[in-house]
């Protein structure tokens, strides 16, 4: 057996040139190589730092937030099972979920709008609540909002898309179930 010296490091010199290669081709690798190597430039917009995530639920003209902490799932609504007894108010009904049975609210009739008359839609399953998911008609989105200094339950949202730079309502879940949440936004 013989030892070896190691090998010393190759120097890191310019890729080596094919014959075939034209120099834009050379000068384009280059610089593609340049810019992957370089660590990457992060712009952070100032009011995306101190942003929270929420759940944006459009109900009528308004636009509401559920903090994302208090969203277990969303989930399309495919199948309600009516109660025994004729629904009043918010209950619209039941629903299973991985072999439970949740009730169903719906989050319009919650915040003072009439009853819907079609029972699709959307659910939000809660964390905490396992008993209870909230139904939305139109498809909630996730996004990112800044709390409102003057006032701590309204909102601006920060996240790209067509509702940025609007306000929502921030709700509590924990306040909407015992009827104490805001109305309008």
């Amino acid at each position: 057996m013989s030892q070896s010296k190691p090998k010393p490091p190759r120097p890191r010199a310019a890729r080596p040139v094919k014959t075939s290669e034209s120099p834009k081709v050379r000068q384009i690798l280059d610089e593609r190589a340049r810019r992957l190597a370089a660590p990457e430039r992060v712009e952070t917009d100032v009011a995306a730092l101190d942003a929270a995530p929420a759940l944006l639920c459009p109900i009528g003209g308004n636009l509401y937030g559920i903090p994302m902490a208090e969203v277990a799932s969303l989930r399309p609504l495919e199948r309600l099972g009516r109660t025994g007894l004729a629904s009043t108010g918010a209950v619209m009904g039941l629903v299973a979920d991985n072999g439970r049975v949740r009730q169903v609210l719906d989050l319009g009739v919650l915040l003072g709008a009439p009853p819907p008359r079609e029972t699709d839609g959307y659910l939000i399953l809660l964390n905490g609540r396992r008993d209870l998911a909230l139904r939305v008609a139109e498809r909630p989105q996730a996004v990112n909002v800044r709390p409102d200094a003057d006032s701590p339950q309204r909102a601006l949202v920060v996240s790209a898309g067509e509702n940025t730079a609007k306000t929502l309502v921030v709700l509590s879940v924990a306040a909407l179930l015992a009827g104490d949440a805001p109305v309008g936004a």
